[in-house]
């Protein structure tokens, strides 16, 4: 099966995951939903919502909830009186209190009506009934309700996978109890003459009659938690027993602005489209639901104190100022009530949800998803997986992964645009499934094909080649051709001293193993720092800096790497000793230049090899190490390319070479600079110093110098014995007046 006919079938398998994604990608979802929540919060309030809390300090000075519900009747009217313009109750009051003294006061006053004290005395018996109502909780909470005219009230309804068993009187009761609260009018479109909810409680659990018919509004508490428990939606209508109910937040604002008889429920399409409250439309999901765009996280909205409202007097304009002519929701905001709620913004307090809630009716901003996006989804992922196959083997690996970055970050910053600005949620994850395996699938098939053909080139010319020209090789084939290019690069040659009587005293395969131990450490140094091994010849070493990697720096890369080299050689010389007896010296030249570098040879035989009179000069510097006694001896040419200050040199000679009219310098490269000791330094500038005065003619100076330096080194060095023989040779012998200090490199 072919990499096309694979991936055709995975963007079919896409397409249709997008209409009916699982459950793991509608989690993902939801978790970038949190994100865009998150950072589009504006994190401030909505001014015409404020929360009055049961927080600690009220729990302080009137005690554990539930209060006495006198005491919350005593509440609302000091709201009222605030000026608050809807007072909204997160809380519910389903049973009855004050049982004892109800049923005694019901059993006074059968006596009075059997006495007829009611006919005898009626003054009495209105002051009776007074008292009668004094006594009930739940009728002072009524009262306190319908005197402020402007209380929504709230209440439960019941999931409709609960089982629900009331009696047909009991669930009449009930539908009676809330049937006035009410959405009364329902708009449908012709296509949606039997249209409902698609959802529906099973049952509900309403306040008590006398409390529940006091309240000019009410609403159901219920909220909508997503399958990993948090709350990103909110349901603003339930349909019950064929009647439909505003939440709690939704009546607070069809109470705010007045449309308490005017609101309509809108279906078209034969679903629910959403809620026009007052000519302002709030749309809503087919089960009645909105996604909330929270302002923030826990105590965004301003909380202000039930002790600190309940301590003040109503001429306290700083509280007046808050609650006055807006939404007052009175719910819990204590820990220890444990009204907790899990939000995309982290853990809040129940009564924040309505905030949330009725501000998102109010503005009529919404959440929204369409019901056509999932179509948009199918036609994105299929023109993005498309675009993938099609662009990504015409780049190269990094600009594929740009190129992916980008559509990533592309899709997710128009989505969160579209969330921030225009309130929609498009989705993120099939799109941007479409993307990331469109990119690993292409990228995938790539590298095996390349993997297929970098295999053919190692197994075809790995006996031939080194490691990184291979590497080259496979970046670039376009290196097999015949041919070379002109660089400036920098040649190192190597030889043992003294092999030659070193194998006539070994055994063949002593001499094998020696010889692989030593040119085993020493291309593993100049692999270290980017190096390229030419060839090997007996126990010499050809190798170059600056191809086939481009290396800026190769002169200090081959000058490190021929330090480091004699540090192996001088660590290792006594394990050699011990085991062939054989003491390996090592001379070095090396030389930067213009040079030919590429593959050289026939086409059924070639190498990477190198070229020209730079090469050259490198080969003879390293012979004439054994003129001057020195370890490493290094052209001016690449002296003046070596960084200053990295390595300590000293200058030995300026030689004429075959070939060329000029001098050239030669330096002995003796260590880095970090690594030099401080006698070594004075020892070279002694040294340096004496060539000076050779060069100034100053003959005797210069020989006094010489053997000042020769004596102090305390070492045979084998440069200063030179230069005292040129000196006796030029005090016997003076030179002419045209004398260059300059010698023959051949002789």
């Amino acid at each position: 099966m072919t990499f096309n006919r694979i991936y055709a079938g995975w963007l079919i398998v896409l397409a249709v995951t997008a209409f009916n994604p699982p459950l793991f990608i509608e989690a993902f979802d939801l978790k970038i939903y949190d994100l865009l929540v998150r950072y589009s919060a504006p994190n401030r309030p909505d001014p015409r919502i404020i929360i009055v809390g049961i927080d600690q300090k009220s729990l302080d000075v009137f005690g554990r909830w539930p209060w006495p519900r006198d005491k919350i009747g005593e509440v609302i009217e000091k709201l009222e009186g605030f000026g608050a313009r809807v007072i909204a109750l997160d809380m519910t009051f389903h049973t009855h209190t004050d049982f004892e003294n109800i049923a005694l006061m019901d059993k006074i006053d059968a006596e009075i009506v059997k006495e007829k004290i009611d006919i005898d005395n009626p003054k009495f018996y209105g002051k009776f009934g007074q008292l009668k109502n004094n006594v009930s909780r739940d009728r002072a909470l009524a009262g306190s309700i319908g005197k402020a005219g402007n209380v929504v009230t709230g209440f439960f309804f019941e999931d409709i996978k609960k089982e629900v068993s009331k009696t047909g009187s009991k669930e009449k009761a009930i539908k009676e109890t809330l049937r006035p609260f009410r959405i009364k009018t329902v708009r449908r479109s012709a296509d949606s003459r039997d249209a409902s909810l698609w959802f529906k409680a099973a049952g509900a659990e309403p306040n008590i009659l006398v409390i529940q018919k006091a309240g000019a509004a009410s609403g159901f508490l219920n909220t909508w938690t997503d399958i990993d428990g948090i709350i990103r939606s909110h349901p603003m209508i339930y349909e019950f027993n064929g009647d439909y109910y505003p939440s709690l937040s939704l009546a607070s604002v069809i109470a705010y602005s007045g449309a308490i008889s005017s609101t309509q429920l809108v279906f078209t399409h034969g679903m629910l489209e959403g809620i026009d409250i007052k000519g302002k439309f709030l749309a809503t999901d087919p089960y009645g639901r909105i996604l909330l765009r929270y302002h923030g996280p826990d105590s965004t909205f301003p909380v202000v104190s039930i002790a600190d409202i309940m301590s003040e007097s109503l001429e306290n304009e700083k509280i007046r100022k808050q609650i006055e002519g807006k939404i007052a929701i009175v719910g819990a905001t204590a820990t220890s009530v444990y009204d907790l709620r899990v939000t995309p913004l982290g853990i809040t307090a129940g009564v924040e949800i309505q905030a949330n809630a009725a501000s998102m009716a109010l503005n009529l901003n919404a959440i929204t998803k369409f019901g056509w996006q999932k179509v948009m989804d199918i036609i994105l992922a299929l023109t993005l997986g498309i675009f993938m196959w099609w662009a990504l083997p015409r780049m190269k690996v990094l600009t594929g992964v740009v190129v992916t970055t980008l559509l990533m970050g592309g899709l997710f910053w128009f989505n969160f645009l579209q969330f921030n600005v225009n309130s929609i949620w498009l989705n993120s994850v099939i799109p941007g499934i479409a993307i990331v395996m469109g990119f690993i699938s292409v990228t995938t098939s790539q590298y095996i094909t390349e993997q297929r053909s970098k295999r053919f080139i190692q197994g075809a010319f790995g006996r031939y080649l080194s490691p990184k020209v291979i590497h080259q090789i496979v970046e670039n084939p376009d290196l097999l051709q015949l041919g070379g290019e002109k660089r400036v690069m920098t040649a190192f040659f190597t030889d043992v001293a003294g092999f030659t009587t070193i194998s006539e005293k070994l055994e063949p395969n002593e001499l094998v193993t020696l010889l692989n131990d030593y040119l085993t450490k020493m291309t593993d140094v100049i692999h270290e720092f980017d190096g390229t091994v030419d060839k090997f010849e007996g126990d010499a070493i050809i190798a170059f800096w600056g191809a086939p990697l481009l290396i800026e720096n190769h002169t200090e890369m081959c000058m490190r790497a021929a330090v480091k080299m004699q540090k192996v050689i001088t660590e290792s010389k006594k394990k050699w000793i011990e085991d062939w007896s054989a003491g390996l010296a090592t001379r070095m030249g090396i030389n930067t230049g213009p040079m030919v570098v590429g593959n050289m040879g026939s086409k059924e035989r070639m190498d990477y090899t190198m070229m020209g009179d730079s090469v050259n000069l490198a080969a003879r510097l390293e012979g004439a190490n054994k003129y001057y006694g020195s370890k490493i001896l290094v052209s001016e040419f690449s002296y003046r390319e070596a960084p200053q200050n990295a390595f300590l040199f000293r200058e030995l000679d300026q030689v004429r070479v075959q070939g060329k009219k000029n001098a050239v310098r030669l330096y002995e490269l003796i260590d880095t600079v970090e690594e030099a000791t401080d006698e070594r330094r004075r020892l070279t500038a002694m040294f340096e110093e004496a060539v000076i005065v050779f060069r100034a003619k100053k003959f005797e100076e210069a020989r006094e110098k010489f053997s000042n330096c020769h004596k102090e080194g305390g070492e045979k060095d084998v440069a200063c014995e030179l230069y005292i023989q040129r000196l006796d040779h030029l005090l016997n012998n003076p030179p002419p007046d045209d004398w260059d200090a300059v010698y023959d490199l051949a002789k």
